[in-house]
Order: structure tokens, then sequence, then C-alpha cells
């Protein structure tokens, strides 16, 4: 079956909902609007949020699509089957890593921690791989939807170990590749592409060269000896043509073309079930696995605000009237019943959380949602004045 990459060119803006949010000040006047009148709001976060701490998005204006129109990403099943697409996948990543674990959050991570410590929000579901939702606020209930690059898995014994250590073996076995690295290092206008997903390419590279090691658990298993073939240094020997191995490592993130597990697609739709709106940050919803998540939430009757810079999938069907036409109460609302901006996650999420802290404050004390809020425009106003008085 051939596998299509859905959606590389960069989706059409959408109008700005409410109408009036065309400025940063109004587009964050219309998200505190949005997270003050709802019980239980669900963060849903892409590649767009961690742009701002040094990783491209896919399709944005900097994306990876955008930039590097030859760019493919490794499918699921040529890394299983094919030698020559690990050490591609391993050598690229081998080169990133000391870049990703260097990424540190940004101030959109640290307003969505924000956010849940004070109970505007009840946690997130991310489609991102870095952990850096888990760097700013270790203790937000996150569902890593789509895995995490700091950790790797074995296909056949399912075991799971820390990505470090594995990347020292990788140093131990590629010396003249470690050379490189630090060369690379060195060489800051190195004519070099960085991927999402903190890989590096470096174009006339090949990757022939580069060695991987086998799960130590799946070699020291009786079941599979003789059937792990390694070099003196330990290196899985080079496999020609397509074929099944034991004892193959892969990153714990989700490849294209790889199903989510059915404990993942469950807790997060359990998430979705449980909230009563979803604020989506950073992403385009291009992969079905999140895009069909806000889709579950507005069939259940529940409210969506989505802020992005550049278009989202399908989104037209979230503000529809039935008629083709975006609904008079998105348009000419104030964001309680909906939100569709395009300004900076950061810059929103921060001034949203300012004007929160200030006019909400007790809820900012709670790290669970309330039961009951209601507040409404005329309400955020006589507090705004009542606060502005007793100064």
């Amino acid at each position: 079956m051939l596998l299509r990459i859905p959606y590389t060119t960069p989706l059409p803006s959408f109008p700005a909902i409410p109408t009036t949010a065309t400025t940063l000040q109004t587009a964050i006047t219309a998200v505190s609007n949005f997270l003050l009148n709802t019980r239980s709001t669900l963060v849903l976060s892409g590649a767009g949020i961690s742009v701002a701490s040094g990783l491209p998005d896919y399709r944005g204006p900097q994306g990876t699509y955008t930039l590097n129109k030859e760019y493919r990403p490794i499918f699921y099943g040529d890394f299983v089957h094919k030698d020559a697409m690990r050490r591609r996948y391993w050598a690229r990543s081998f080169l990133g890593w000391k870049g990703v674990e260097r990424v540190r959050p940004n101030k959109a991570h640290v307003a969505v921690g924000r956010l849940w410590e004070g109970g505007w929000i009840g946690g997130a579901i991310t489609q991102n791989v870095d952990s850096l939702h888990t760097m700013s606020h270790p203790d937000m209930p996150i569902t890593n939807l789509h895995g995490l690059l700091s950790t790797v898995l074995c296909l056949t014994c399912r075991t799971h170990s820390e990505r470090s250590p594995f990347q020292k073996e990788l140093h131990r076995l590629n010396p003249t590749w470690s050379e490189f690295l630090e060369k690379m290092r060195s060489t800051p206008d190195m004519p070099i592409k960085r991927g999402p997903d903190g890989d590096i390419e470096v174009p006339g590279v090949k990757y022939e060269s580069f060695r991987y090691p086998p799960c130590q658990t799946c070699m020291k298993n009786s079941t599979f000896h003789g059937m792990i073939r390694i070099d003196n240094d330990g290196a899985m020997e080079r496999i020609e043509g397509d074929g099944n191995v034991p004892g193959i490592v892969k990153p714990t993130l989700v490849f294209f073309g790889e199903n989510l597990r059915d404990e993942i697609k469950k807790e997060a739709e359990g998430k979705v079930d449980a909230a009563d709106s979803v604020l989506v940050i950073g992403s385009s919803l291009a992969t079905y696995s999140a895009w069909r998540l806000v889709k579950r939430a507005k069939d259940q009757g529940k409210k969506v605000a989505i802020v992005n810079l550049g278009g989202v999938r399908g989104e037209d069907a979230f503000w529809d009237d039935g008629e083709g036409k975006v609904a008079a109460k998105y348009r000419l609302g104030d964001g309680t019943d909906g939100v569709r901006v395009e300004f900076d996650a950061g810059d929103v999420l921060e001034g949203a959380l300012n004007i929160l802290e200030r006019i909400d404050g007790k809820r900012a004390n709670r790290k669970v949602p309330i039961d009951s809020l209601g507040a409404s425009r005329r309400d955020i106003e006589l507090r705004e004045i009542e606060i502005a008085t007793t100064k």
C-alpha cells in the first residue's frame, strides 16, 4: 500500500473568530473569555508551540515541508524492514540529538503549565515528541500522542530504555561520525537541515557506514542466539535486502504509517470526553490522529478554540452554521463560544494568563477545574472595574 504524507503544503488561513479578534490584544481578550467560561478545558498542542524553542514545525512559514520540498520522513514499514533506512534514521538522529537535549521550554509551554496550575485547563495532549511540556511542568497530566524522543524501544521484547545511554553506544560504534559531529558543531555555516524531530540532514552525506546496536535484552535471550548477528564491536551486521530480524531498537515516537498504541488512543479519547472544551495550540491538525480528537469534541457539542499561525485541516467544520457559513455566535461573539486566531501562541497565552490571574484570582489558586463559572462579558468588565477602583 502506498502511503502519502498528508498536507505538505501550507493550509489556507481562516477568518478571525470572533471577527473582532484581528489584533493581538483582541485575540488575547477572546481567548480569555473562552477560558473564563469553561469548566474543564483540554489543551491539544502541536509543533507550532515549540518553534520558539528552536525546533522547526512541519507546515509553518519556516516549516520543514515549506522550506525543503524534497523532505520525506522515514515510514514505519521501511524502518522495520530495511537496514539501510535504520542506518539513515539513526545517523541523522545521532547528529541532531545534542541539539534536542539543549532545547528548553518557551513562554508558551510555561503559560500552558501556569494555566493548569491555576485551574483554567485540566491537562494536555501533545503531538510533540520533545518533552517540553513535561520539562516545563512535570506534574501536569500530559498524553504524548505521538510518543517521545527521549526513550527507545525494542520492537521484539518491548523493553524501554533512556535515549542517552543509547546515544553513548552510537558514539562508541561510530568514531568517525563522532569526529564529523564535532566538526559540524565548530562550523556554523555548514549547510544542514534540521527536522521537527531533531534529526539533521547534511546534503551529500551517505549513511551506509553508520552502525547501530541491537537490543541488549534480546542479546541475552537464548531464544535469539544466532538470529542477531553482530560485528566485533557489537553493532548489528549489515542486512542485505528486506527482512525482519529480532532486537531492532527504535525511538518511542510514532513514525508515519505506524498506528497509535491502543492505550494512548483510549487515554486521549478519555481526556476529550471528560473536558467541556478544547484549546488547540500550534497545530494544523494535519495528522488524522489529532484532527479526529477535535472533531470528536465538536461532535459532542463541546467548544473549540484554535491559536495557530496558518491554516488548519478541515476547520470550517468546527464553525459551520449548517449552511456553509461561519455561525453568527462565533462571528459576532466575544470568544466565549469559540476562538480562531493567528498570532504567536506565547504572546496570546501569556496575555490571557495575565488577565485570568488578575480577574479570576480565586480560581488561580486551584489546581483542578472548578465545577461552574459562567462568567459573562459583563461579569469580566465589572471585575476589571472593581479591581481598578480598589487599587
